[in-house]
C-alpha cells in the first residue's frame, strides 16, 4: 500500500457495559474502510480507572493498538479526523512522494474540518466580510 500507521485508541465510560464492545465496533468500521488494511490489532481487557475524565471520578477504560497500511496520505488524514485515535505514529515509509493533487486534497480536508469545528463553536477561526465593506 502506501503509508504505515500505528494508532492507539481508548474508550472510556462510566460503566463497564458501555466500554465493552464499543472499541471493537469502532475498529471493525476502521478495518472496513476502502484503502485501509489492518495488519495488527491488540486490545487490552477493560479495566477500572480513577479520574479518567475531569467530570468522572471512576470509570472503565479499554485500550487498543492497531497497525494499518493506508493507500494515501489524504486517507491517513481522513482516518485520524474521523476515527480520533488517542495517538498516531507514521511508521513508514521513510520517504513518501505526494503529487500536487494529493497535497491539495490533504490540506483541504483539514481546512474543511477546521471550518466545521468553527461553525459549531468548537474552535478554529471564521473570517467573514463585514456588511460595512460591501
Amino acid at each position: 500500500m502506501g503509508v504505515k500507521l500505528w494508532m492507539v485508541f481508548e474508550a472510556v465510560a462510566p460503566s463497564e457495559e458501555a466500554v465493552e464492545g464499543a472499541l471493537e465496533e469502532h475498529l471493525e468500521t476502521l478495518e472496513s474502510e476502502e484503502g485501509v488494511e489492518m495488519t495488527e490489532q491488540e486490545t487490552e481487557e477493560v479495566s477500572k480507572v480513577q479520574n479518567p475524565h475531569p467530570d468522572l471520578e471512576e470509570g472503565y477504560s479499554q485500550v487498543s493498538e492497531v497497525k494499518v497500511d493506508v493507500g494515501t496520505f489524504t486517507k491517513c488524514i481522513n482516518l485520524v479526523l474521523h476515527y480520533g485515535p488517542t495517538y498516531v505514529q507514521v511508521e513508514g515509509p521513510d520517504e513518501y512522494e505526494m503529487n500536487l493533487k494529493e497535497s491539495q486534497e490533504s490540506l483541504q480536508k483539514v481546512a474543511n474540518t477546521m471550518q466545521q469545528y468553527a461553525r459549531q463553536g468548537l474552535g478554529g477561526i471564521l473570517v467573514s466580510k463585514s456588511e460595512d465593506n460591501s
